[in-house]
Parts: C-alpha cells; structure tokens; sequence
C-alpha cells in the first residue's frame, strides 16, 4: 500500500495522472494479454526509479546485487518471479520514502492515520509522500 501512496506521492516518479498497472489488472487488459502488459509497466517503474539516482535524497538501484537486476534484466511474467521483483520493487520505495522522511519530513510527506482516536504512540499511521495539492487537512 505505501508504494501506492509514493508512486503517486513523488514528484519524481511522474505519476501525475494514473498510478501504474504493474500490481493491478486494468479492465481493458484482456487476460491473455496481462502478464506482458504488467511486466512492461512493470519495467517502466524500474526505469523511473533508476531516474531517483539524482533525487534528493538518491536511490542507487546500481549500488547493490540484487537491485541492479532490476535494470539488467527484463520483468518476468511467470508469477512467482513476477511477485519477487514487485517485493523488491515495494521494499525500495518504502526504503526511499524513509530517506524522504528522514531528509524532508512534513515539507514532502505527510502523516496519514495521525488523527486517529487511539491514544497517542498506539495509532497506526503511514509516512507517505505527498505532492502540496495532495496534503491532507490535519494529516500531519
């Protein structure tokens, strides 16, 4: 879910319009069709990705192993593969957006769940993210 809020969230991505259908199905896509379509938007979200090497602050996919072969090697369509790469996919922008949070705080993310009823420190909250028209009222 919080790779939903940073992909649109992020300036940077270009995500503007429409979040990417590499998780979910759009309706037009007809079945036969899906696991092409999903690896290639999948493979375009990589190549924006591979564009937060100059963004404040950085996300080096070529700075380890295992995330430089997101660049190296085509989106699988086989299921499980596919699943592998989206976790790896997942667990980078939620590795970012903390960078985010930790460089830029409420100037470039906002604080979704904070006004919560629960007592304060027990609410579940979600740093995401968020372009200035998409700030939340209270939600920092």
């Amino acid at each position: 879910m919080l790779s939903v809020y940073t992909l649109v969230g992020a300036s940077e991505l270009g995500y503007d319009q429409e979040r990417p259908t590499y998780k979910r199905w759009p309706a037009r896509v007809p079945t036969a069709q899906w696991r092409g379509v999903r690896a290639e938007e999948c493979d375009k979200l990589i190549a924006r990705m591979a564009g937060l090497a100059t963004a404040d602050p950085p996300l080096l996919l070529s700075s380890h192993l295992v995330s430089r072969r997101l660049l190296e090697e085509p989106s699988p369509q086989l299921a499980a593969d596919y699943k592998h790469r989206e976790d790896l996919i997942d667990a980078l922008l939620c590795a970012w957006t903390a960078a985010l949070w930790s460089r830029h705080g409420l100037a470039r993310c906002q604080v979704l769940g904070a006004d919560s009823l629960v007592r304060l420190g027990s609410a579940p909250t979600i740093i995401a993210p968020a372009r200035p028209e998409q700030m939340r009222d209270g939600a920092s």
